[in-house]
């Protein structure tokens, strides 16, 4: 890209362009920055009554549907406690079959390193 056509992407994006001067950045240019975990307080899963098993293999595959969808990200302590938030406010409003499979999975997270 020419000089004229990163000028105009400049101002276009309202910044201002700067040659670039060779030189690395550094370190104290850069901030990291952590935001807190909120502490979310989480309801119970209650489980009563006789379990289904068809509804119970259904709930686990759904809750090992939403793990996959994490991906490798499910690594980090914010996403694994994001995760176990969504899947236990799905899980209370389930029947207690369905709670029982996601449950499952539940506890699995809680364990992980």
């Amino acid at each position: 890209m020419n000089s004229l056509a990163q000028q105009a992407l400049a101002n276009a994006l309202g910044k201002a362009l700067s040659a670039p001067t060779g030189k690395a950045p550094k370190i104290k240019d850069f901030v990291e920055v952590q935001a807190p975990i909120p502490a979310v307080s989480l309801p119970q899963i209650e489980i009563t009554g006789p379990i289904n098993r068809v509804m119970e293999l259904e709930g686990l595959n759904y809750a090992l549907e939403v793990v996959r969808s994490f991906g490798s990200s499910l690594r980090r302590p914010d996403t694994a406690a994001k995760a176990i938030a969504n899947l236990t406010q799905t899980a209370v409003m389930m029947p207690s079959s369905y709670a029982s499979g996601i449950k499952q999975i539940i506890d699995l997270l809680q364990v992980m390193p």
